[in-house]
């Protein structure tokens, strides 16, 4: 194996290993720093730590449909302002006449 390759397998390997690595050192800080353990129960303390903040997009996404009583309703009142426009067959000329630009003159002959 040539130099380069080998410090492109060695770079390869520290861009895999390195986030879990990172993932890990930083769940050891938390639970080091951390006065409590994390639990699930029906009511909840002062003593207990918060899991995450309470203005969570989580959870306020999950939440969402169970705390509306009713369905809401979206209206739009663009279709009623706009009237309805006959519709009339085009000749084919005239339809590509207006899809391509007039073809350029020829040149002047001086």
């Amino acid at each position: 194996m040539s130099w380069m390759r080998s410090i492109r397998l060695f770079t390869a390997l520290l861009q895999l290993s390195l986030p879990g690595a990172a993932a890990w050192a930083d769940a050891q800080l938390d639970t080091a720093g951390a006065h409590a353990t994390a639990h699930v129960e029906s009511h909840t303390t002062s003593a207990c730590a918060r899991i995450h903040p309470p203005d969570c997009a989580i959870c306020h996404l999950l939440g969402a449909p169970f705390t509306a009583r009713r369905a809401a309703a979206l209206r739009l009142a663009i279709s009623d302002a706009r009237a309805t426009r006959p519709v009339e067959p085009v000749p084919v000329r005239s339809a590509l006449a207006r899809l391509f630009p007039p073809p350029r003159a020829p040149p002047a002959l001086s």
